[in-house]
């Protein structure tokens, strides 16, 4: 079992635990004998990618401990090499994914094919409330944030906000945008979801975070703020922007899902590294996943296994 990570020469206390180590069939020779430790983040999305990756190459015959990390610790794991592949970063973490691969000990695998994207998002009934949307500079008409509001958070709007452990980037949106809005946390992603889903079943105002892929904004008609397009001087500069004075004055970037490795997990197991980089899944498959799991009440492994078995012949493609 991973302990302690030690990185820069300080000792960081990282919440990780292992969660499987299964084993079928026989590993390519050039392979070294060892568990092949995959990153778990207890993210829905992210874990059912993972569990799609871990659960092929068992069924390569390769030993894999499924080890379950902080999204944002994971990258001190790799680095250090205690962890080996990640399956599941994404776009808009690029700030301490590109601090990760400037160490020189995380190599870019590649992306997964799935297109994502997050940010601000509500059902379009409420564009009735706050005419203007989907433009961001809506959401400072008084009428729309009354609109929005509760008894907790008047005079200010209410913000569905996703888990704490997530990179949302909003504390310094709402700063640097004077948004008044407060943002109300939410534990899990059921507990997003939930706080989304019943106002919208009963077509009361919300607004929250978004992301795609997800049931949610598929299965639920609704559309992405539009605020200002991420550019990197926005986090880089902040005279960029409407606030000189802050960053973080702009939408979160879009992009893909991202693989990475440990350099030197990928000279340890090459065959393994070579299907990570050919592993490509579709930003449908992951919506089907995330429904399967967090609707439907599948667990991620078993929802993987059910994926792989109805796509082998996808999934061949990955061991050419």
């Amino acid at each position: 079992m991973l302990g302690d990570l030690i990185a820069y020469g300080k000792k960081i206390v990282v919440p990780i635990t292992i969660v499987s180590a299964l084993a079928c069939g026989q590993v390519a020779a050039q392979d070294q004998s060892g568990p092949i430790k995959i990153v778990v983040t207890g993210i829905t999305d992210a874990d059912f990618i993972a569990n799609v990756y871990g659960a092929f190459l068992e069924k390569q015959g390769f030993k894999v401990e499924r080890v379950k990390a902080d999204y944002a610790a994971q990258f001190v794991g790799l680095e250090a090499g205690d962890l080996d592949f990640s399956t599941s970063i994404w776009e808009t973490s690029r700030d301490i994914f590109d601090a990760a691969l400037a160490t020189g000990e995380v190599v870019n695998m590649g992306a997964t094919g799935v297109k994502v994207r997050e940010g601000w998002w509500y059902p379009t009934y409420v564009e009735k409330l706050c005419p203007g949307l989907p433009d961001w500079k809506a959401l400072l008409q008084p009428d729309c944030v009354k609109a929005l509001s509760t008894v907790e958070t008047a005079p200010l709007g209410r913000f569905v906000e996703a888990p704490a452990d997530w990179t949302t980037n909003n504390i310094a949106r709402l700063k640097s945008l004077k948004l008044p809005y407060s943002l109300e946390s939410t534990g899990t992603p059921a507990a997003l979801h939930a706080a989304m889903v019943g106002p919208m079943q009963r077509k009361e105002p919300v607004i929250g975070w978004g992301f795609s892929p997800d049931w949610m904004t598929t299965e639920y008609e609704g559309k992405f703020v539009q605020f200002p397009a991420f550019e990197p001087g926005c986090i880089a500069d902040k005279t960029w922007g409407a606030d000189p004075n802050e960053i973080w004055d702009c939408d979160n970037p879009a992009g893909y899902v991202w693989k990475v490795a440990n350099v030197k997990s990928e000279a340890k197991f090459p065959k393994a590294a070579r299907i990570l980089r050919l592993f490509q899944l579709k930003t449908e498959d992951v919506a089907w996943g995330i429904r399967r799991v967090d609707v439907d009440g599948v667990e991620s492994m078993d929802a993987a296994a059910e994926w792989l078995s109805k796509h082998a012949d996808v999934a061949a493609d990955w061991a050419q």
